[in-house]
């Protein structure tokens, strides 16, 4: 500068630069929810994003969940199977406060390093990590009204220190319920008619406890060891009152008084210790044991009155149900992954499973004075399970704008189930091999298409395997199926997406499909079971169009449609079935930003008529 000059510095103040993610994400393999990029998602559950997300339906009443209309969904948290009962997976993610979540993966066609299990897809719960140094937490406290009083609560906590990082959280719900549930049914039995009306009264209290806690502890620059442990206790004490007519040729001929008590116990724990090795940035070795234990008691308790068309008491009843089931489960995976270059890159693994469970059903029938056991209905089961399964995946990039992913999964299946009084009711042993092939072409800026194949296999839960009984009325139970079969799916799937409007075309053909709670009838017709049923053949086809709508800069809203054609064919109880049936569903969620850190949202859901195996479920919808 010349000599006398002056000079003056001007500091501009600080330029935040923030680039936020669209709501819903398409990948080659997965669609991504990103929770914490939704305004609305503060002060929901993860559950109510969930449901709230493309494809998803949340079943609340029964405590199910699907994808694009197909059952067999596999829940995970980063990256990890629950291993949980899809009833208390849901409970979990009900208490589960969705700031803690970061995103939602809906895969709906896995890739082959994760298991072949389930034909309805996985969704993978992915938390938040807090990578800032020192102690934080947060908690979340909520209460409600419906028919009865209902809360929930959770907490979280992190401690980050130079080498380690130790988190825990905790989280409960509490539902004091009351169900009504009315049921008819109808048979021809000698050239009579006869019919059962029954009208149930159902108080329920459900609680449902999680906790998780652990440490990732940095071993060197290139290792970190991960210690989990994750438990659950799932409580559900109900009792019922039971009024049931009979009536032959329309005329009522008794009636029975049938009062019910019922615990379903669920306690369960899990520690995992998981080894991450980097050879190089793109080079990982990543292994993986886990242990699992379960252990259900489930007994009920049912006292039964008799009486004529007259009122006059006939007989009397009680029958005591016991049921008691431990599960140990050992998990072993070693995963490895290499960035060949900027085109290929490799994964491939191994794991082995074990499973085993023993199952303890006893029922006790109160005659003249003494308790007399049911010799049909009593017994003591154990199963032993092991799966062998390998892996390879190739993710080739035939340019800046095309990928093609390829691989294929092995899996070998040992199942042995027995009892005290017979050897052999279940003994399989199989290898199958699940290909699968994906295919994404991103046209331009705006347009992306993907096409993938996979083939799936969804096996019979423990739950529906392992023999049990709950009665309705005593003519109708609840009960478990020994005798289910593997379905195997071949899965075809086709992904267009334009700007944030996304349209999915699924078709899925199933052989021995599984369908929970089918009828089933003994011999003569007066007793009828409901139970997991294989199905020979079932084709879904399913289209899901999820589209934003800006109404006002303040009004914006988020449209989600689902129809699904359903074609279901088989030999059914010696009937030809053949079913089939269109459905849809609409979710439409309504974003409204009232003031600056006041924003409200309003969610409308109406599901059609729709196929549950060989029975029809009447439409609904709900409003919150």
């Amino acid at each position: 500068e010349p000599i006398g000059a002056i000079s003056e510095n001007q500091l501009i103040s600080d330029v935040e630069v923030i680039a936020k993610k669209p709501i819903y994400e398409l990948k080659i393999d997965r669609m991504i929810v990103n929770v914490e990029n939704s305004i609305t998602s503060s002060g929901n559950t993860a559950l109510q994003v969930l449901e709230k997300s493309p494809g998803v339906i949340v079943d609340r009443q029964n405590l199910g969940l699907s994808l694009s209309g197909k059952n067999g969904v596999v829940v995970m948290i980063n990256g990890k199977d629950t291993r949980m009962p899809i009833a208390a997976a849901i409970q979990m993610l009900d208490a589960m406060n969705a700031d803690n979540v970061k995103r939602i993966e809906i895969i709906t066609a896995p890739p082959s390093k994760y298991n072949a299990e389930g034909d309805g897809g996985m969704i993978n719960i992915v938390l938040k990590k807090n990578e800032a140094f020192g102690t934080n937490g947060s908690f979340t406290l909520g209460a409600g009204y419906g028919e009865r009083e209902k809360f929930n609560g959770s907490f979280n906590i992190n401690h980050h220190t130079e080498k380690v990082n130790y988190f825990g959280s905790y989280s409960a719900t509490f539902n004091n319920s009351q169900t009504q549930i009315d049921s008819y049914r109808k048979y021809i039995q000698d050239g009579n008619t006869l019919e059962t009306t029954s009208f149930s009264d159902r108080s329920a209290i459900e609680s449902f406890q999680n906790i998780r806690m652990g440490l990732d502890y940095t071993l060197t620059s290139k290792t970190t060891l991960s210690i989990l442990g994750t438990g659950f206790v799932r409580d559900w004490d109900m009792d019922a009152i039971n009024n049931i007519e009979y009536l032959k040729n329309s005329s009522l001929t008794s009636t029975s008084a049938m009062n019910v008590t019922e615990l379903n116990k669920w306690i369960h724990g899990m520690g995992n210790i998981n080894l991450i090795h980097h050879f190089e940035e793109e080079k990982v070795l990543d292994f993986n044991f886990d242990y699992l234990n379960y252990f259900n008691d489930n007994p009920s308790y049912y006292t039964i009155e008799n009486k004529n068309q007259s009122g006059q008491q006939l007989t009397g009843e009680e029958i005591d149900v016991t049921k008691t089931t431990p599960l140990n489960i050992l998990v072993g995976t070693l995963d490895y992954s290499n960035q060949v270059n900027e085109k290929i890159k490799i994964e491939t693994g191994i794991k082995g499973t074990v499973t085993f469970f023993k199952n303890d059903v006893g029922v006790k029938y109160f005659d003249n004075g003494i308790w007399v056991t049911d010799p049909e209905l009593t017994n003591i089961y154990t199963m032993d399970e092991n799966i062998m399964a390998a892996y390879g995946t190739v993710n080739y990039n035939l340019g800046k704008n095309t990928s093609i992913i390829a691989g294929l999964r092995y899996e070998y299946m040992n199942s042995v189930l027995d009892s005290e009084t017979e050897k052999g009711i279940v003994d399989l042993h199989y290898g199958e091999l699940f290909p699968n092939i994906y295919f994404s072409q991103k046209i331009n800026d705006k347009n992306t298409l993907q096409l993938s194949y996979s083939r799936r296999i969804t096996r019979p839960t423990f739950n529906e395997l392992a023999p049990f009984i709950i009665f309705v009325t005593p003519e109708i139970y609840v009960a478990g199926n020994e005798n289910l079969l593997p379905a195997i799916s071949s899965i075809y799937k086709t992904d267009y997406q334009f700007k944030s409007i996304m349209l999915t075309l699924i078709y899925t053909n199933t052989k021995n499909g599984i369908s929970r709670f089918q009828p089933k009838y003994n011999e003569d017709g007066t007793k009828q079971y409901f139970v997991s049923q294989n199905l020979d053949n079932t084709d879904n086809f399913s289209a899901m169009l999820a589209f934003p709508v800006t109404v006002f800069k303040w009004w914006k809203m988020q449209n989600n449609f689902n129809w699904v054609y359903q074609h279901i064919s088989t030999l059914y109880e010696g009937i030809n079935i053949d079913n089939k049936m269109n459905n849809y569903r609409i979710n439409s969620i309504q974003s409204l930003t009232l003031a600056k850190n006041f924003t409200a949202e309003f969610t409308g859901v109406y599901q059609s008529k729709s196929l549950n195996g060989v029975y029809e479920t009447l439409p609904f919808g709900k409003l919150d």
